[in-house]
């Protein structure tokens, strides 16, 4: 009599290999994810730094006065002026900053200590609007804080992305000097 089938001794050696495989692939479909998360901010961060000078001069605008008329702080300005998608990015935020609703920060897969999705990086681009300067500190992402909300693989690639020194204050003030 002929059996036609797999043995256990196989199936066990299919499911071993198997879970090795996993094993190896999982984490790096998790790198690859947060990898893109990041390229996707770097990507936000230097289109958005180049938008709102231009806004700011083709507009006339006066970066020491309050938020643009229909706008209710420069945060939600410059999300508007960036094309910012809102899943990715917010108003305000934590951080070393006290620009307030004044700037943006990136949200990506921050995670708090029991395992849900919270918060994001930290405000990293502002405008002061007692220099009417623009600001960008890649700096201003915590490592991580006492509440585990910044830690996150995203809040910690996106900082790593930028050397030190990277940070950009960039005048929007005008002196006066050039008038039409």
């Amino acid at each position: 009599m002929k059996r036609s089938g797999f043995s256990m001794i196989e199936l066990v050696f299919v499911i071993v290999i198997l879970g090795v495989l996993a094993a190896v692939a999982v984490p790096r479909f998790v790198t690859t994810r947060t990898d893109a998360q990041v390229a996707m901010a770097r990507s936000d961060i230097a289109s958005t730094l180049k938008a709102i000078p231009a806004r700011v001069f083709a507009e006339n605008l006066d970066p020491t006065a309050s938020a643009p008329t229909g706008f209710s702080s420069w945060g939600e300005w410059m999300i508007d002026t960036g094309g910012l998608d809102r899943g990715r990015w917010r108003v305000g935020g934590g951080g070393t900053s006290t620009a307030g609703n004044n700037g943006i920060e990136p949200i990506g897969n921050v995670t708090n200590s029991s395992g849900s999705t919270t918060g994001g990086c930290g405000q990293i681009i502002w405008i002061d609007p007692a220099t009417g300067n623009l600001t960008f500190d890649p700096n201003n992402i915590p490592a991580t804080t006492t509440s585990g909300n910044n830690s996150g693989t995203f809040c910690k690639g996106l900082k790593e992305s930028y050397p030190s020194g990277s940070n950009r204050i960039i005048p929007l003030a005008t002196t006066g000097a050039v008038k039409f």
